[in-house]
């Protein structure tokens, strides 16, 4: 949000093209991006919000809406002198989860991508048993016939989305990968969440949180001098997960050995194993996603992490 004078605020769209490079778009200074709206945000309480917000997006986003990918298109100058045919369309969102739900038109809580509900496993869903992608084709079928109960148990709330208007564009499939909120502020700090509890109940977390503090002071590496579940959840940010993954795997590998002879039965060295298998992939994963550039080899490596996470 930009905050005005006063108690002002508004809501900030920008616009850019997808054939600039990303070292570029991401560089302030060399103001790849547009200010095309501010939105005034509407008071606390207000109702009908999201209504609001997509009657004024849209009249900005008009002219993307309106363009027909069967005429001639548009001339645009270029940065070489020459003049070209061009046909914009919407083609990508940034945003986080709060922005992307009201864009999607989804309920809380419910991925805009997907119809899996949440804290469901893995799995399918009841109304499209192949396939679990947002259609928003079904959707506007399901309002047609006026069935608000099937789109309420997807997560869709029973309005007209004005982005269903828009050619060649997927609401459903607008959003792009999101290192901080998606990976290091949801999948490793779950797995956190998830990994304490599971040391907590095989008596493993006190020496877990020894050796979580204990990692020496050296340049590129964090210290942190409390456990992980004495602080609010709010103070871990993207900094502080990303210096947590350097040294994770590496002050579980101690405690989840499995190649000790230390009284474990043969189900506990299982479920340890399996444990460790998972934190290492998603640190791997998560270090191997920080690198600005990839290669064949280095996505050949991620998609091996994915898929032992």
């Amino acid at each position: 949000l930009t905050n005005f004078s006063g108690d002002q605020h508004a809501w900030p769209l920008y616009l850019t093209i997808g054939n600039i490079r990303k070292d570029i778009r991401r560089t302030p200074k060399k103001r790849a991006w547009i200010l095309v709206g501010l939105i005034p945000c509407p008071p606390k309480g207000a109702k009908n919000t999201d209504e609001a917000w997509h009657s004024a997006v849209g009249t900005v986003l008009s002219p993307l809406r309106n363009l027909d990918i069967t005429g001639p298109g548009l001339k645009w100058d270029c940065a070489d002198g020459f003049q070209r045919q061009c046909y914009p369309l919407l083609a990508a969102w940034v945003g986080d989860y709060p922005e992307q739900v009201m864009v999607a038109q989804v309920s809380y809580g419910s991925c805009p991508m997907c119809e899996i509900p949440k804290g469901a496993p893995m799995g399918h869903s009841t109304f499209r048993p192949l396939d679990n992608s947002r259609d928003q084709h079904i959707y506007s079928e399901l309002l047609e016939d006026n069935n608000i109960d099937a789109l309420h148990t997807l997560g869709v709330h029973p309005i007209r989305n004005q982005f269903w208007q828009y050619p060649l564009c997927n609401v459903y499939r607008l959003w792009q990968p999101d290192e901080l909120h998606q990976l290091l502020l949801g999948l490793v700090k779950d797995l956190l969440h998830w990994l304490l509890k599971y040391l907590k109940a095989r008596n493993l977390k006190d020496q877990f949180d020894n050796r979580f503090t204990s990692v020496p002071r050296y340049p590129g590496l964090q210290h942190f001098s409390k456990p992980f579940d004495s602080l609010k959840s709010g103070t871990w940010q993207g900094k502080e997960i990303r210096g947590m993954i350097r040294t994770l795997a590496v002050n579980c590998a101690p405690i989840l050995d499995c190649s000790k002879d230390d009284g474990k039965t043969a189900a506990e060295n299982a479920s340890d194993e399996m444990v460790m298998g998972a934190v290492r992939a998603l640190c791997e994963f998560s270090l191997l996603v920080s690198q600005q550039n990839h290669s064949d080899l280095s996505l050949i490596a991620l998609d091996s992490a994915l898929k032992r996470c």
